[in-house]
């Protein structure tokens, strides 16, 4: 196992978590992320269709974070196979996909509606399901993953998070110096202390956002930890054989203990009795 790997603590990634739920069962889930799928595909598809030019989609954070909330969506399954196949990078991936997904898309919905949203009359009624579905619909999308699946977080991963954003902002930095324009408004250097204080506060607002969603996933996990049994009762989840086997493993230490302290007592029993008939 690589470093890297080690290092973000990906070895504790439980490739059955990736289909199913604490709530429902495997195919109920898998039909309501098939729904969600084929909307997110219909809009990110509109979305494409409509803009002016391939750099003017991709220049905005909110369709790069839509681009991977699509890609979260599409079945699981076959990545499940991958990930007992062959290289475990599939599931490691996913793993991380999902934390970004689940993170970025609580942080775009506030960041838009406090920072960017300029109401108008001039868009049309595409336009307008468009910015809600990108926009608002989204943070749904996410919330109904952290009710509904199986996955933790890891507090290295927030460095993850922290990094693509980081590369994002990199990409605005380039973008402003070939076209001469910031992608969003707050970006623009020239605003000053404010400009700083944006920047700043995105940044702790992301770590803030990460660690309440680690907490949430924790909680969720624990409070459901008997419904998930029920309707996982013919999943061999990893996370129940690992629990059985770690107790199985504290029983026999705990016979091993209780061996090595009856053991020499029975001795010196025994070598008392004998010395007792030697000296008669």
């Amino acid at each position: 196992m690589s470093f890297i790997a080690r290092a973000l603590k990906l070895d504790r990634f439980e490739p059955d978590r990736i289909v199913t739920s604490n709530l429902v069962h495997p195919i109920t889930l898998a039909i309501l992320r098939g729904i969600l799928c084929v909307y997110a595909l219909i809009v990110i598809i509109s979305v494409w269709a409509t803009s002016k030019s391939i750099d003017g989609y991709l220049k905005y954070f909110t369709n790069l974070t839509y681009f991977g909330l699509v890609t979260y969506l599409v079945p699981a399954e076959q990545r499940e196979q991958w990930l007992k196949r062959g290289s475990p990078w599939w599931g490691w991936l996913h793993w991380l996909l999902y934390t970004t997904v689940v993170t970025y898309h609580i942080v775009v919905p506030l960041v838009y509606w406090t920072m960017l949203n300029v109401s108008g009359s001039s868009a049309d009624t595409v336009e307008v399901w468009q910015n809600v579905s990108v926009h608002a619909l989204d943070g749904v999308f996410a919330v109904f993953e952290l009710i509904f699946n199986r996955h933790f977080l890891q507090p290295i991963h927030s460095f993850v998070v922290a990094g693509v954003m980081v590369l994002y902002m990199l990409l605005t930095f380039l973008a402003y110096a070939d076209k001469g324009t910031w992608v969003y408004p707050f970006l623009d250097w020239s605003q000053g202390a404010i400009c700083v204080a944006y920047y700043f506060g995105i940044a702790i607002g992301l770590f803030i956002i990460f660690f309440i969603l680690l907490a949430l996933h924790r909680i969720r996990n624990r409070l459901l930890a008997r419904r998930c049994a029920v309707v996982n009762k013919n999943e061999p989840l990893e996370a129940f054989q690992s629990s059985h086997q770690e107790q199985r493993d504290q029983q026999e230490q705990q016979q091993d203990t209780q061996l090595d302290f009856v053991q020499p007592q029975q001795l010196d029993i025994e070598q008392g009795k004998m010395e007792e008939y030697e000296g008669k």
